[in-house]
């Protein structure tokens, strides 16, 4: 009877930061692991991108966030990968953040005032 021996699976052909060879197997389709595939490069954003909205501490933030201002965060956050990535010049996020702050101080001002009212009141 002959002996069926498994072909040991194909190890990926990446290098760790560490400058040692990477010892995950390597997708079927290619010489590489999830994680050092140069074709998957958008797709492994997409997944850190994903993950990191998911995560419970963001969670917790964005149920504490004024709903206004979500979507100026996840733009701003969008931007900081961007300017990453070097697709977005670092002065233009700069000036995004500044009128983020802007926004947040109007807003801050405008529900501040908005609760001095509602004190005053109720005291008359």
């Amino acid at each position: 009877m002959p002996k069926h021996r498994r072909s040991k699976p194909k190890q990926c052909t990446g290098q760790r930061r560490d400058g040692r060879l990477c010892t995950a197997p390597a997708i079927a389709s290619a010489d590489y692991c999830f994680a050092h595939d140069p074709a998957r490069v958008a797709e492994r954003q997409a997944a850190r991108q994903r993950g990191g909205r998911h995560r419970a501490s963001v969670v917790r933030l964005r149920g504490l966030m004024p709903p206004r201002l979500v979507p100026i965060y996840e733009l701003l956050e969008s931007a900081l990968g961007e300017v990453h990535e070097g697709s977005l010049k670092a002065g233009q996020a700069i000036a995004m953040a500044t009128l983020a702050r802007a926004l947040v101080a109007v807003l801050q001002a405008g529900e501040m005032e908005e609760r001095v009212r509602q004190l005053e009141q109720r005291a008359r």
